[in-house]
């Protein structure tokens, strides 16, 4: 259980998002959060319009936590020398490592498009995950990984390859091989992309 410490619009997202993310955002209520965050349902309607409101603000956190692993694990994979390229897949890799992460993608990935409605999950998701493709696809241009292309269009589509492959992995009755199986097969797609 989450510690409900800080301000009550923190409380409120701390203890939305560990409700959310073991029971989902139909099976939590407002009583509920208000009750364990230790704060009255007036406190709840003065930070957030509506439950909505709050899961927004709870996958907009769980989406900046996803982007923070993508981006320290190709940080520490540039810290140790290694090439463009493994930069690039090591970012990857750290995508796929959230996917086991339950709680998580059933925030990200399996209530976020019913609850924000597909078009705004995709401009929500974009944000994070387009910007860290589109700029690791930048890199690889300039170190001359990859053939001189458009890189919006091939950022659009590696993003929704991203998004399936954590669907699929969080989806499935054995994350842990499916994460292994589906990285492999990312791996060998991505090679295509190489000059």
């Amino acid at each position: 259980m989450v510690a409900v410490k800080g301000d009550s619009r923190e409380r409120l997202i701390a203890v939305a998002t560990e409700l959310f993310g073991e029971q989902g955002y139909h099976q939590t209520g407002t009583e509920e959060i208000v009750r364990r965050s230790g704060v009255t349902r007036g406190s709840l309607y003065h930070h957030f319009a509506d439950k909505e409101a709050l899961f927004e603000e709870v996958f907009d956190r769980a989406d900046q936590v996803v982007s923070a692993r993508v981006r320290a694990a190709a940080a520490a994979a540039a810290e140790q020398g290694k090439g463009a390229w493994s930069v690039f897949l090591a970012g990857w890799d750290a995508a796929l490592d959230t996917a086991v992460d339950a709680p998580l993608q059933r925030i990200r990935v399996v209530d976020a498009p019913a609850v924000l409605g597909w078009q705004k999950w995709q401009e929500r998701n974009a944000r994070y995950t387009l910007a860290n493709i589109e700029a690791g696809l930048v890199t690889l241009l300039e170190q001359g990984v990859l053939a001189p292309q458009p890189i919006s269009p091939l950022a659009v589509l590696l993003m929704g390859l991203s998004n399936q492959a954590v669907a699929a992995i969080a989806g499935a009755p054995n994350p842990v091989r499916a994460r292994r199986d589906i990285g492999a097969a990312l791996r060998r797609l991505l090679d295509g992309l190489r000059t």
